[in-house]
């Protein structure tokens, strides 16, 4: 494998959810290319159905303090509460799927491998009120919530590390299930 690819595999392979921050405030430079990260993202039919709450000011993070189930996420320096409009997102045909939910994960998934590259930390934060972020942060009520990430300099170094995963051949299915 060449650098190129090495670098691009290692990026993902340290990239892992950081859930203790060192308090380090996030550079706005590098804040900037993780805004420009979620806007560059793809989605069904480039209908890009998101809207992203960045909170980087400590009183901003702190209006979520208490929707957070654990110490560490309350010091990470950059929270990014990523929202669906379902209103505004593509819809499957056949079975009339909206994709919502799905073009913002894309988005913010893409985001999180920038915050790596950045030497960034980060955390997907599901474990929350969606109706006490909305009203904390007047998010409109047909806004889906979808989830905060936490963003910020881990207070350990991200490494290369073997994570428990299921092996290949319990998730892959060549040809039919």
């Amino acid at each position: 494998m060449d650098d190129k690819l090495k670098g691009f595999y290692d990026l993902y392979w340290r990239r892992r959810s950081i859930r203790e921050f060192s308090g380090r405030p996030v550079e706005p430079e590098k804040i900037d290319r993780l805004l420009e990260a979620l806007m560059r993202a793809q989605s069904a039919a480039n209908r890009q159905p998101w809207h992203f709450v960045v909170l980087s000011g400590q009183e901003e993070r702190a209006a979520l303090d208490d929707v957070f189930t654990k110490e560490g996420f309350r010091k990470a320096p950059l929270l990014i509460v990523a929202c669906a409009d379902q209103s505004q997102a593509w819809t499957r045909r056949a079975d009339k799927v909206n994709y919502a939910w799905v073009d913002a994960t894309i988005a913010v998934t893409e985001m999180i491998g920038a915050a790596t590259a950045e030497g960034l930390g980060s955390c997907w934060v599901a474990a929350i009120e969606p109706d006490l972020v909305r009203e904390k942060l007047g998010i409109p009520g047909q806004i889906d919530i979808v989830a905060i990430i936490a963003i910020g300099y881990p207070e350990k170094e991200l490494v290369v590390e073997d994570k428990a995963r299921k092996p290949l051949a319990e998730i892959i299915h060549h040809g039919k299930w």
